[in-house]
């Protein structure tokens, strides 16, 4: 055929498909709107599966660029030290780079008089270059500028160059100040450099010889070699490890097995991309079941359109001009929906995103691109060219039989009817395995909303004070001091206290033993600063002994609380009154700069949740403010308020604080069961999404059901009326038709229960108290899809009832 005859009859035919879409407006809606929600939902999740997870590093050979993780316990940690760094940069032969990084936090800049927030990140020498990124201006960081008491040197991203410094090309040797120190500019990134810790400044590591370089605190990348592979770099890792072991075995941990390398993409989306496979899986199996109810509605209706089949093949139609009017219809309905459903995802993606509670470490803006376009195009095909093959298997055109009964063909119907069964059986068993996932992450999400937390946060406000480095270093209880006295003169304030990490905020660790006891050692000892009334303003009992007071201050006997989990490990009768602990010293070894006199245990209290709420509480001291040691913050500390939540008491709080120093800067406020909800949001939003796209799942699966039983009554109406006629009772129709659904609903349980038990395994690392295998949820799903088959079969069956025998056999 000409190609011009093939593309003229092409557009007949499309003319006509949509004349027929116009025609069967209520069966064009249903379709269309099915399509859509299955469409959009994946183009909205592929959005963001693409962004994270699909789309290259912005990097120069993204593919060799690795991260070098320990191997502990038989788990990876994405961290090491400053001397596994260095050895690794100094002996493998398989990079050409090796470079760490840590997050710097926030930290002041100052450019003049003016003064601004910035968020910078510590890296090593070598950091770009394993990026394979170059300065656009200048130069990075020389190795004399990491030294401890080397000159201090800072990189600006492209985006602070324009924002602070107006593009000024004449940058680099200026002088900035950056937390009361001096910095020379020493380079400009490119435009568009993107890095997961959204740095905008970078400025030296500097190795010191003490604790921070001796405990596991640096991300440490690599660049491999061009000609070797992953695999080949990794195969050198065990012997770099046992080198490194014999190097310095006082710095190996017991548990250490290893290094292993990971790419680093991999490594920088982390747990995000378990969340965003499952979502974007939910999503696929939501757009099954809706091109399974498209393709049992496209049954039904070809069902009426048997006479017009017979008359077109008749008329000289072959099956391959039939098959071809069939595809047009199809991907007219098809690309029909994928339009509405792009569309839909185009208006609700922003928002979206603005709610996926955990960091998306996307290099650009998630939006719809032309690489998510045409995959919502790939995916209109294949949904057209799927829901299609149903009709065109089934549609045996007897032409004589189709001319002479009208367009009906028994042949075909009772095919017709087994796809649909089948079609129906799959709807169940789909819905199945998204109704056991969301079940599991809710029972996961009730399960974290009751784990105890050991503390009351009904009533209290929370937020932070970060205080600048000279401050903090020098001693800050006295500023505190003062905050606290304005804070709890505040109407409605009815207490007040301070911590340095609030529970669920974070962690801030150093080594311990108990005193003359090296055996009794904690690597990662948890270290609170607390203001005397702390515990009674959280609701913390003390369950032994006594809490702080005035008198526990400066110059006075250093004194601690422990909690209950350290009580235990080192004092199994939990006994520790008058005991003494050591901050400083691990299994005898001294760490001069973080070393306290021994403080003695004056009381013991309940646990609370420290750094995650699914882990058990952690060994934890509490050391009062006034005795605290400069160093042993985090640069800030967190106020918890136990108030009336009158109108205007943030506002008021603000009002205290800047009476006492207007430039401070106020922090997170916010209450403390808004935090502790926080904790499990990213839980509660994969229930939720997951929960909404199994919600909608049952209902199409409903209406399959709903649709298969009414046309199933409606093709064997004769059948029915025959049965009346014979002296069958209403009862037994009703219950021929009842059990026909149920049937169905049955056979798809027991093949969606069966995948749901592979299925949610993957779902291990996201579940809190709850076994991928969880009877109850498995049983509680079984009793709602067949409710739901019941309720969905009901309809048809009585139905069915209302069959007159009499108009039925004086019709055929």
């Amino acid at each position: 055929m000409p190609l011009m005859t093939a593309l003229e009859s092409a557009f007949q035919d499309l003319r006509y498909a949509l004349r027929g879409m116009r025609r069967s407006q209520g069966f064009t809606l249903v379709a269309v709107l099915s399509l859509a929600l299955g469409i959009g939902a994946n183009t909205a999740v592929f959005s963001l599966v693409h962004a994270v997870l699909l789309r290259p590093l912005p990097y120069p050979g993204t593919d060799r660029i690795v991260q070098i993780n320990r191997e502990v316990g038989g788990a990876e940690q994405h961290a090491m030290s400053i001397p596994q760094w260095e050895f690794l940069k100094n002996n493998a032969t398989a990079f050409s780079a090796v470079a760490g990084y840590r997050g710097g936090g926030e930290e002041p800049l100052v450019i003049g008089t003016e003064r601004q927030w910035i968020r910078t990140a510590l890296i090593t020498t070598d950091f770009f270059r394993a990026l394979g990124v170059q300065p656009v201006l200048g130069r990075e960081f020389h190795a004399d500028e990491t030294r401890p008491n080397g000159p201090r040197a800072i990189v600006l991203t492209y985006k602070l160059w324009q924002r602070s410094f107006n593009s000024d090309p004449a940058i680099i040797g200026r002088i900035v100040t950056l937390e009361n120190a001096a910095y020379t500019i020493t380079g400009v990134l490119p435009k568009g450099f993107w890095f997961p810790p959204k740095a905008v400044a970078f400025i030296p590591l500097r190795p010191t010889g003490g604790i921070t370089d001796t405990g596991a605190n640096t991300t440490v990348i690599a660049r491999i070699r061009p000609g070797i592979s992953i695999a080949q770099a990794d195969a050198e890792m065990p012997a770099m490890f046992e080198s490194y072991h014999r190097a310095y075995p006082q710095l190996t941990l017991r548990e250490e097995t290893g290094v292993s390398l990971q790419p680093f993409h991999d490594a920088i989306v982390g747990d995000v991309s378990l969340s965003l496979w499952l979502l974007f899986g939910a999503a696929a199996l939501l757009l099954a079941i809706a091109c399974s109810n498209v393709a049992s509605l496209l049954l039904a209706r070809l069902a009426a359109r048997q006479k017009e089949i017979a008359i077109r093949t008749a008329l000289g139609g072959g099956s391959a001009r039939l098959a071809r009017q069939f595809l047009i219809e199809n991907l007219a309905l098809s690309l029909t929906g994928a339009a509405a459903g792009v569309f839909a995802a185009y208006l609700v993606l922003a928002s979206f995103v603005a709610i996926v509670p955990f960091d998306l470490p996307a290099s650009a803006p998630i939006h719809i691109d032309g690489t998510v376009l045409l995959y919502a195009l790939a995916v209109a095909i294949g949904s057209g060219v799927l829901f299609g093959l149903a009709p065109l298997l089934t549609s045996r055109r007897d032409l004589n039989k189709g001319l002479s009964s009208g367009g009906r063909n028994e042949a075909g119907g009772n095919a017709r009817q087994g796809v649909r069964n089948v079609l129906v059986t799959g709807q169940v068993a789909l819905s199945v395995a998204l109704l056991v996932a969301s079940g599991l992450l809710i029972q996961t999400l009730y399960r974290l909303s009751h784990e105890r937390l050991g503390f009351k946060p009904e009533g209290l406000i929370t937020f932070s004070t970060p205080f600048s480095a000279d401050l903090h270093h020098n001693g800050a209880w006295s500023y505190e001091r003062t905050l606290l006295e304005h804070l709890q003169a505040v109407p409605g304030v009815r207490a007040a206290a301070g911590i340095n990490v609030l529970p669920l905020e974070g962690q801030n660790n150093y080594p311990g033993q108990r005193d003359g006891h090296p055996d009794q050692s904690v690597g990662g000892l948890e270290y609170r600063v607390v203001t005397p009334n702390y515990f009674d303003v959280m609701g913390i009992p003390i369950v032994r002994g006594r809490g702080f007071s005035a008198d526990d201050k400066n110059g006075s006997t250093p004194v601690v609380l422990v909690n209950q989990t350290l009580a235990q490990t080192w004092w199994p009768d939990g006994n520790a009154l008058g005991d003494r602990i050591s901050v400083g010293r691990f299994h005898d070894r001294v760490y001069a700069e973080v070393l306290e006199p021994p403080r003695s245990v004056v009381g013991v209290v309940a646990d609370t949740k420290t750094v995650e709420l699914k882990d058990k509480p952690r060994p934890t001291i509490y050391v009062p403010a006034a005795q605290a040691l400069g160093g042993k913050g985090t640069g800030e500390v967190s106020w918890v308020l136990r108030a009336n939540a009158t109108a205007g008491i943030t506002e008021a709080i603000r009002h205290a604080i800047a009476e006492v120093d207007p430039g401070q800067r106020v922090l997170h406020m916010q209450t403390m069961t808004g935090l502790v909800a926080s904790a499990t949001s990213d839980t509660r939003f994969d229930a939720w999404l997951l929960g909404s796209f199994a919600g909608l799942a049952l209902a199409l699966t409903a209406i399959g059901i709903y649709g298969l039983l009414s046309f199933s009554v409606a093709k064997r109406r004769q059948e029915i009326g025959t049965r009346l006629a014979l002296g069958a009772e209403s009862s037994d129709i009703f219950n021929l038709v009842l059990k026909q659904g149920l049937r169905l609903t049955a056979v798809g349980l027991v093949l969606g229960l069966a995948g749901a038990l592979a299925f949610t395994r993957i779902l291990k690392n996201l579940l809190f108290g709850v076994a991928p295998t969880d009877p109850l949820s498995f049983a509680a799903v079984a009793i709602v899809l067949l409710a739901v088959g019941l309720f969905a079969s009901y309809l048809p069956a009585r139905r069915a009832t209302k069959v007159d025998p009499i108009v039925t056999l004086r019709y055929e």
